[in-house]
């Protein structure tokens, strides 16, 4: 009994001592759901469901957050647009520290016997509009269309509505707001996943000492050799440019700020890595990390 009592106390004392992971809320989003993979993975624990994900930056860079957990790239609706948004703004005060990639499934849901011929509007997140146009252009090619927030804030709509809504959600909203699911994988690409970075705050140490992932934010003038430099000096370590996002930097044609995420099947030290982006004139180590 006293060895049970004593594993008992020390399995509480190490979930209190973990670092919490704030994540874009509410409750039964994919957000969620990937906050709670992410946590059991990397031994964290699930902290509070912020309002958005500007919410969840602002926490992490100031400190309020010890980790925060960022929508980014979605396989069909690519960029996220408020993530997006942050970093066309420059440094957003935390580093890239780990990814999680959620494999998603869109889910119809109505008030319990709703049929389908009852429905009137549809509610989601942006998101999973782009994510089922197929499918709702043919099933539903004249019911309206409402964006809000969240997921979970379709499903929690329709359950207060009139029984003529249907919300796109993910499953786990089922159960929270006590919905039937009318229609399970409407995702046009049963492919779809969503990728998901785990931040912390900038200036701690990058835990992972062989990254084979990397992101860099680098603001490149108008005829600046920069970009080449950096794609070559990264090339050199054996990591491949992966994908891009750029905005203008005003003044100006021509000039832009871009980031770019690099990957390598091997990995390089951490150091090399660091020195290699440092060496690039006005570029940032946004993120560096290994993923298996």
């Amino acid at each position: 009994m006293r060895t049970l009592f004593s594993l008992a106390l020390l399995l509480s004392s190490s979930l209190a001592s973990a670092a919490s992971l704030d994540y874009l809320g509410p409750k039964g989003t994919y957000s969620d759901q990937a906050a709670q993979l992410y946590a059991a993975q990397s031994g964290l624990k699930v902290g509070q469901a912020l309002p958005t994900i500007t919410a969840v930056s602002v926490a992490v860079a100031t400190g309020q957050s010890q980790y925060g957990l960022i929508p980014n790239e979605n396989s069909v609706g690519a960029f996220v647009t408020e993530t997006s948004g942050l970093l066309a703004k420059g440094d957003p005060g935390w580093r890239i520290v780990g990814e999680l990639a959620l494999p998603i499934s869109n889910t119809l849901l109505v008030k319990p016997g709703t049929p389908a011929s009852a429905v009137k509007t549809i509610i989601s997140h942006p998101q999973p509009f782009k994510q089922s146009a197929g499918y709702l252009a043919k099933t539903f090619p004249n019911v309206a269309r409402q964006e809000v927030a969240s997921t979970a804030a379709a499903a929690e709509a329709v359950s207060k509505g009139d029984g003529t809504t249907a919300a796109i959600s993910a499953p786990a909203a089922a159960g929270v707001y006590g919905l039937e699911v009318l229609a399970a994988d409407i995702q046009d690409d049963k492919t779809n996943a969503t990728s998901f970075w785990a931040v912390q705050r900038a200036g701690q140490a990058f835990p992972a000492k062989l990254p084979n992932r990397v992101v860099v934010m680098l603001d490149a003038p108008a005829a600046s050799p920069a970009l080449g430099e950096l794609v070559s000096g990264l090339r050199a370590l054996g990591f491949t440019a992966r994908n891009v996002q750029s905005w203008p930097l005003g003044g100006g044609l021509g000039g832009y700020r871009f980031v770019l995420g690099f990957d390598s099947a091997y990995g390089y030290p951490f150091d090399r890595v660091e020195r290699t982006v440092s060496g690039t004139q006005k570029a940032l180590l946004l993120g560096a990390w290994r993923k298996n």
